[in-house]
């Protein structure tokens, strides 16, 4: 059972936060019995989120994921049976260097995010300067995240490659900024407000290839399906949202985001990805 329609293989896809995850950022129990019995019964699931896996990974514990995860917008493809990095997109260190440098220039504080040859993940920072930082640094902090790191200068270890440079700010403190590296050859930009903190949003830029379109593709290609289904609410899921055959936004989801979908559903909030599951189950 996959819910695409008699010998066609559909994959499901949906974001986290926002979407999968309820308003408590946690899996409802009615999603996790929901999306492990889709599993058990031969359906393809599987996520895209911004987060990490040192993130996302202890919140998607409950699930019985099978497939391949998109993270981080699409810097990762991370198989979470083998525990192992299939695709990598990461920045070139000196962009990346510059892009800080210059986002500091404009008044605004990155968050350079580092993985090693180790594969040892970690986030350097200089401080926390407003209250969606806070709550960004505190909520990873208390869940045991040890990536973070408080420095005076981003000088990273010769073996540290750069996957993301991150700020944390109004939308009007971070228009320029916006404005300026969305232009610039050799990166991608996702801009959006950031849901657990209201008045301030997050501009993350990445290597180009680093998109949920480009990670749902990829996932697309090894699993062999034939159709794409898609579960978003923010601004970085509509990328996915173009290559999907049927996209479906939360009732909380932007205005952008709703317009871009076949479809709305209930709210995360309200399971509505595992309510919609359980409506394609008993259709298909």
């Amino acid at each position: 059972m996959d819910g695409g329609g008699a010998g066609m293989t559909t994959l499901f896809v949906s974001d986290l936060d926002g979407t999968l995850l309820d308003e408590r950022q946690r899996l409802s129990e009615e999603t996790i019995r929901t999306v492990n019995a889709w599993i058990a019964e031969g359906g393809s699931f599987s996520v895209a989120t911004a987060r990490s896996w040192d993130s996302a990974g202890r919140l998607l514990e409950p699930l019985d994921l099978r497939l391949p995860v998109v993270l981080m917008n699409g810097v990762f493809l991370y198989d979470p049976v083998e525990r192992d990095y299939i695709a990598a997109n990461l920045l070139e260190r000196e962009l990346a260097l510059d892009v800080a440098a210059g986002l500091e220039q404009l008044g605004l504080r990155p968050f350079v995010y580092t993985v090693n040859g180790k594969g040892e993940f970690k986030i350097y920072y200089k401080g926390l300067f407003n209250p969606s930082e806070s709550n960004y640094v505190t909520d990873r902090l208390n869940n045991g995240d040890e990536r973070f790191r408080l420095v005076e200068s981003f000088r990273l270890p010769p073996d540290e490659r750069v996957m993301e440079i991150n700020a944390i700010g109004t939308e009007e403190e971070l228009t320029e900024a916006y404005a300026r590296l969305r232009e610039r050859p050799g990166l991608q930009c996702h801009f959006g407000p950031d849901i657990y903190t209201p008045g301030y949003c997050w501009l993350e830029t990445n290597h180009p290839n680093a998109t949920k379109r480009d990670g749902v593709l990829q996932l697309k290609r090894l699993l062999g399906a034939e159709r794409v289904v898609c579960f978003g609410d923010n601004l970085n899921d509509l990328p996915m949202f173009e290559i999907a055959d049927e996209a479906y936004a939360m009732a909380n989801a932007h205005e952008a985001v709703k317009q871009a979908a076949s479809g709305v559903l209930a709210s995360n909030a309200e399971h509505g990805v595992a309510r919609f599951l359980r409506q394609r189950s008993t259709a298909g």
